[in-house]
Parts: structure tokens; sequence; C-alpha cells
């Protein structure tokens, strides 16, 4: 599939989540390191939102479970250890998790052109 225009450059800024639709589907865009990176929008737990998420060193946190991955590569850092942004203690990770074996972030080829953000989607 071709690129898709999903954001300015100017809008798309260093460790903050800007959620946005390419070709209907929700992502977030942001920079890590000076590059534009995007990945999905929604948790690979139980699919919730991400759009309040946290970055830190890469990564972005669920604000819901605590899940954490690696935004550039999508690969999983951290597996269910929160409730609504709360730490819980390890007993009770894989009650949170319900079941669900950590899974990595969709992650997306992200680039920049004449001052807008371009995205590839899976055909």
């Amino acid at each position: 599939m071709s690129m898709i225009e999903v954001a300015a450059s100017g809008d798309v800024k260093e460790n903050e989540l800007l959620t946005v639709k390419g070709g209907g589907t929700p992502l977030i865009v942001t920079r890590i390191a000076g590059k534009v990176q995007a990945f999905s929008s929604k948790c690979p737990h139980l699919g919730m939102s991400l759009a309040r998420g946290t970055v830190k060193d890469g990564a972005v946190t669920c604000p819901w479970h605590g899940s954490r991955f690696d935004i550039c590569t999508g690969q999983n850092l951290d597996w269910c250890n929160a409730f609504a942004g709360l730490p819980l203690p390890t007993w009770s990770h894989r009650l949170i998790a319900m079941g669900k074996k950590p899974a990595p972030l969709p992650v997306y080829e992200a680039s920049e052109e004449n001052g807008k953000v371009f995205v590839r989607l899976p055909g």
C-alpha cells in the first residue's frame, strides 16, 4: 500500500503522542530521537486506547494496564502490571492479563516529506 498523509510535521512533537487516522485506521505518531514513528493507537492487551499513554526512553506505557512497548520496534517490554495507572503487586499481574499472552504493538513505517508526515499501512 502507498504512504498515507496523516499529519503536518510541525504537529508531531518529541515524546508526545498525537492521535490521527490513516485510511480509517486509528494511529498514534510521535518523534523518538527526532525521527517520526507511528503505531497502533490500540493496546494489544484489550484494544484500549493508548492516546493517554506516557512516553519514556522510547517506550509507550498503556494508561489502563501498564503494558509497555518499544515505539520503534513494537516489542513488548512489560505486560499488564497496573490497573488504571496504579501499580499492582506481582502476584496480580496474571489476573490483570486475563489469560492473554504478551503481544507486540503494531508499528508502521513513517516518513516525512515537504512538511508532511506519511504512514504506510498494511494492504
